[in-house]
């Protein structure tokens, strides 16, 4: 049933690929995905999580009992600055109280002049203690603290939306950390750019969430020659990783014309808005404009000797490795988006 691909050529050296968090979570797919998905090779995806495979596509695994450093990763991204300081992430967030609950609602769409001022406000009091606070971007700050913290905290995207209570901090500092946050959460209560963002009728910033803490981790062996992506701790990853980094192309065309040979990946990002509210109209839309502006074109290239494979992954499920001769798979059984999710 291979007699196919024999009249497979390569004319390049060229592999993708793909990262696309969130890719399963639909119930339907277009059928060029669906297509791919059925007639692909399938391999072992690795860990579960966005997070944890973005590490483990540079070589870097999750250690015991401790938070992947994400703040130190991101922090290269945004500032540009490598060192071996312990750094945590402590985003700004709205803390919407209720009865029993304090639900969390991040994107409060600050503007840098207001996160500047407030992080001003809030290293008033924290410097007093040999900490120190940075806001590079409106929606990521990052805190280091006087000394390293033993906590484990809960990824931003995990928590938004939901109760805080049960996800806080925990570990043997746990306690401290508590109290720095309601510390800082009194700080926020008296701010004046928090008071004109409530008299204007938008959310203020009135806690942060911490989370990601860590040192900045020693990249493994990597075979990418180029990334592609927006996303911060992508790029972090690649420069500790010694991988050139280019923002995230409009569509695969212009990533074909651009890229070099050898091993390209590129991280695609869907808005987090429909992944989190399971409107299954949006999710449906988004993905079509994947699939017209990513993979068809891709797809087409790989049959053309363009890419000599793309492999598509997402935060969960395996890996699908796709070449030429994969497109005379006639006989496979068409798979349903949830039947390709299991590994």
């Amino acid at each position: 049933m291979e007699s196919h691909a024999a009249v497979e050529t390569h004319t390049t050296d060229k592999q993708l690929t793909l990262f696309i968090p969130g890719l399963f979570a639909g119930s339907t797919a277009p059928a060029p995905l669906l297509r791919l998905l059925t007639r692909a090779n399938r391999l072992p995806g690795g860990v579960d999580g966005v997070t944890e495979r973005l590490f483990a596509l540079f070589g870097i695994a999750p250690e015991a009992g401790r938070d992947l450093p994400v703040a130190a990763v991101t922090r290269v991204a945004d500032m540009g600055i490598i060192d071996r300081e312990w750094w945590i992430r402590a985003d700004p967030v709205y803390l919407e109280p209720g009865r029993d609950s304090l639900v969390m609602h991040a994107g409060l769409g600050l503007t840098q002049d207001e996160a500047a001022q407030l992080v001003v406000e809030l290293n008033e009091s924290l410097t007093q203690d040999g900490w120190l606070l940075k806001a590079p971007r409106p929606e990521r700050w990052y805190l280091k603290p006087q000394s390293a913290a033993t906590i484990t905290t809960t990824p931003l995207a995990a928590a938004n939306g939901r109760n805080v209570h049960p996800l806080l901090p925990q570990g043997a500092d746990r306690k401290a950390w508590h109290t720095r946050l309601n510390e800082i959460q009194i700080l926020l209560h008296t701010s004046p750019v928090n008071a004109a963002r409530e008299a204007r009728g938008v959310l203020p910033a009135n806690s942060v969430w911490f989370w990601g803490g860590g040192r900045l981790p020693q990249a493994g062996a990597v075979r990418w020659a180029q990334l592609w992506s927006d996303e911060p701790l992508a790029q972090g990853l690649a420069r500790l990783a010694g991988v050139p980094g280019q923002p995230a192309p409009l569509a695969g065309p212009e990533l074909l014309t651009q890229s070099v040979g050898g091993a390209q990946l590129l991280v695609l990002e869907l808005p987090a808005s429909i992944l989190s509210q399971d409107d299954a109209d949006a999710w449906q839309a988004a993905l079509q404009t994947v699939v017209e502006n990513w993979l068809a074109p891709l797809l087409t290239a790989v049959h053309a000797g363009e890419l000599s494979s793309l492999t598509l992954i997402s935060d969960s499920g395996p890996q699908f490795l796709y070449r030429s001769a994969h497109r005379w798979r006639f006989w496979r059984r068409p798979r349903s988006l949830a039947e390709s999710r299991v590994a």
